[in-house]
């Protein structure tokens, strides 16, 4: 099963919202892909809208999601999304300084937390970083830190949808069509993690 991780060393900078909304889009052009929520506040399976209790649990455009509150109990819910058929596990991982094992590991940063992206340690075959809620950042100096690197602006129509617990990027999302610049980046971001896979 292929693992690919939201994570970073620092919280609120929208590994969640990231996770939640690539599950969705892998779900609809991929593969069967599954949600595991390691965060000890489960809000990606809130936003797929499955239980907040250790399990799996059918979410949101019948995505399984297994929700564990722990890195610790990754081997399991891993297992658990092997029985209902899926072959990619996307990951929403807590604030941590170093990842378990991954297939890719997308590095999500604000511009504040970029000082310490040299910290964090993916142990990841391929690495992408993502800074979220951003615009005109110099990504060169980060490069060498990741296999690539991808700029989303911020969106106050995403910011407002994962306060209603509703990932923006469902296609029958009301504001779907209004996401512009934030849609395009974050297709740019699921194209450089389906290079990533396909290498």
């Amino acid at each position: 099963m292929m693992r690919i991780g939201f994570c970073f060393v620092k919280g609120g900078t929208g590994k969640t919202t990231l996770a939640s909304s690539a599950v969705l889009y892998l779900n609809a052009v991929a593969a069967t892909a599954g949600l595991i929520d390691a965060s000890p506040v489960p809000m990606a399976s809130l936003l797929l809208a499955a239980g907040v209790q250790p399990g799996v649990h059918a979410g949101r455009e019948d995505i399984p999601v297994a929700v564990t509150r722990t890195p610790e109990a990754l081997d399991a819910a891993l297992r658990a999304l092997e029985k209902v058929k899926a072959s990619i596990a996307v990951i929403d991982l807590p604030p941590m300084a170093k990842t378990p094992r991954l297939d890719v590991a997308v590095i999500v940063s604000d511009p504040p937390g970029l000082e310490f992206v040299g910290d964090f340690k993916a142990d990841a075959a391929h690495s992408i970083l993502a800074v979220n809620m951003a615009e005109g950042v110099d990504l060169g100096r980060y490069k060498g830190l990741a296999n690539s690197a991808v700029t989303l602006p911020y969106s106050p129509a995403v910011a407002r949808a994962y306060q209603r617990l509703t990932p923006a990027i469902l296609p029958h999302h009301p504001k779907a069509r209004s996401l512009g610049r934030w849609k395009k980046a974050f297709l740019r971001l699921m194209g450089e993690v389906a290079r990533q896979v396909r290498r």
